[in-house]
């Protein structure tokens, strides 16, 4: 029981993208999953994570449900992680072609930078986060062309960011749900109940 109540909530907007892969990999790193796809779902959550899919579509899908105001306030007061398109929607420029954003991560990503899906792969590449290299699976995957002076970078891919941290923000441009390694959700659990720690407990409480 206690061990339960320990655990952050942390949701997944569940409109595209593997959700339910990212559902699944939260409990594993120790938190529970919330789907969320109303706005009054976010008020309860220690933390979020915006998955893949298209952004644009994703885009369209927050600003008829009124959602796009409401993630922005929640990325200015709790910890987000943006996962490929969620990568996009975070970022404070979108390229190729410009799109509105949620302008939260000092950073500027290009969308669809190393071809269509038929041109996806994964990549074994070192990374700060403990233990061996890390599993990277990119699908139509975006790229970081420039990071401000207070992000992070975790991983890179020839050179370039592929997993950041700012504050208690996270992105990255690969799909960490899709492999069986869960640092990356740990890390971001472990951000979470770092907030939580230094807001003095639970967001609901």
């Amino acid at each position: 029981m206690n061990a339960e109540i320990k655990r952050p909530r942390i949701g997944v907007l569940a409109i595209q993208g593997d959700y339910a892969a990212h559902a699944e990999a939260l409990l594993e790193a120790g938190a529970t999953p919330v789907e969320v796809r109303k706005r009054e779902e976010l008020s309860d959550l220690d933390g979020l994570i915006l998955p893949g899919g298209e952004s644009t579509t994703i885009l369209k899908f927050l600003e008829r449900g009124h959602l796009f105001d409401e993630l922005k306030q929640f990325c200015s007061t709790r910890p987000v992680f943006g996962t490929c398109a969620g990568a996009i929607l975070l970022a404070r420029e979108v390229r190729n072609p410009a799109q509105r954003s949620l302008g939260v991560l000092d950073a500027v990503v290009e969308r669809n930078a190393y071809g269509r899906q038929i041109d996806s792969s994964i990549l074994f590449s070192d990374s700060k986060l403990p233990g061996d290299k890390l599993e990277m699976v990119f699908i139509r995957a975006p790229r970081i062309v420039e990071t401000g002076p207070d992000v992070e970078v975790l991983a890179r891919r020839d050179g370039r960011a592929t997993l950041v941290r700012q504050g208690k923000l996270m992105a990255a441009t690969f799909h960490p749900e899709l492999t069986a390694d869960r640092r990356v959700h740990k890390a971001f659990v472990d951000l979470v109940n770092a907030h939580r720690a230094s807001q003095g407990g639970l967001a609901s409480q």
